[in-house]
């Protein structure tokens, strides 16, 4: 898989229109002869095929390039900005996890209800929706209309001096350096964003916990405790829910995989300084190297999540046989 998306990246990126030359020749009255040299110096003259076997050298030496625009290797551009990235989609996930569990396993339990109807539709209104519509929304009633929130901008303050970082993670070097003043801030300037990512996340789990949790209350298991006279609670959460968690907990994992890439539209919203905003500046001043690294950075995470998924769903069910 790793080595299928290396390959359609290079590709696609090089099919881009533009010449990478010509966007960071030194000077706008740059001669051909200049621009040659640029191209020669960045590989661009040699063929295709070529370009990828240097590419793939890089790679299996840990070296993914430096970027045109900071002058920086990808790898240190990362290192400062991945923790950002993480922090928001984490807090997302949480948000996601919080409102649409319980909505699931009530919707349910109060199937065809009033209820029941309400969360399916807003369900489906919050799939069909960009998941940057909601970032507007937000922006628009709580920060322009009421005036609720803080600017929309970045990860602090705009007068205020960020802290120096120990972590990367704003919310953690806060508990390290036993600052909650700084703590609530930086929960604050992320509420919005992570916000309108949940949004994005909360529609496929409210689903499936939904539709897992009907299948195991209308399972053999639950209709015996049920006849044994168990409480409502004791049947809902000892019996069905474990039962149904096993699917809801695959769909968390792509959930989260999918969130860590398809954020780059609401760092750029809410000009949050993470990897996807990087990327996508580098994907409008044709720098290559930040968008393959940002690609596969992505890919890795979800090969890696759905490894730890696939483990845990072996821990859990016992159907499960780990084969080695």
């Amino acid at each position: 898989m790793l080595f299928g998306v290396l390959v359609v990246t290079f590709v696609l990126i090089r099919a881009l229109p533009g010449d990478p030359a010509i966007q960071y020749a030194t000077s706008p009255s740059a001669g051909p002869a200049e621009i040659e040299q640029i191209r020669r110096d960045l590989g661009l003259d040699r063929t295709v095929i070529e370009q990828f076997g240097i590419y793939l050298g890089q790679i299996a030496e840990g070296d993914f390039g430096y970027s045109l625009q900071t002058g920086q290797p990808v790898l240190s551009d990362f290192a400062v900005r991945l923790p950002a990235t993480l922090e928001l989609a984490a807090m997302a996930f949480v948000i996601a996890i919080v409102v649409s569990l319980p909505l699931g396993i009530a919707a349910a339990i109060w199937r065809n209800t009033w209820f029941d109807q309400v969360c399916r539709v807003l369900s489906s209104f919050a799939a069909a929706m960009p998941v940057f519509f909601f970032g507007l929304l937000l922006i628009y009633f709580f920060y322009f209309r009421w005036g609720i929130t803080s600017e929309p901008i970045g990860r602090w303050p705009a007068m205020m001096i960020p802290p120096i970082p120990i972590t990367g993670f704003a919310t953690v070097d806060a508990i390290l350096t036993r600052d909650s003043s700084l703590f609530w801030t930086a929960l604050g300037k992320m509420l919005m964003p992570a916000t309108s990512m949940a949004i994005f996340a909360i529609a496929p789990l409210l689903r499936m916990m939904r539709g897992a949790m009907i299948d195991a209350l209308d399972s053999d298991y639950v209709l015996a405790a049920n006849a044994f006279g168990l409480s409502r609670t004791k049947v809902v959460l000892q019996y069905a829910l474990p039962n149904a968690m096993l699917p809801v907990l695959a769909t968390m994992g792509m959930v989260l995989s999918t969130m860590i890439g398809a954020n780059v539209m609401i760092e750029k919203l809410f000009a949050w300084p993470g990897i996807g905003a990087y990327a996508v500046n580098s994907l409008m001043s044709l720098d290559y190297a930040p968008i393959q690294a940002f690609v596969l950075i992505v890919a890795v995470m979800f090969v890696l999540m759905t490894l730890l998924i696939d483990i845990l769903s072996a821990a859990i069910d016992p159907r499960y046989k780990l084969k080695g």
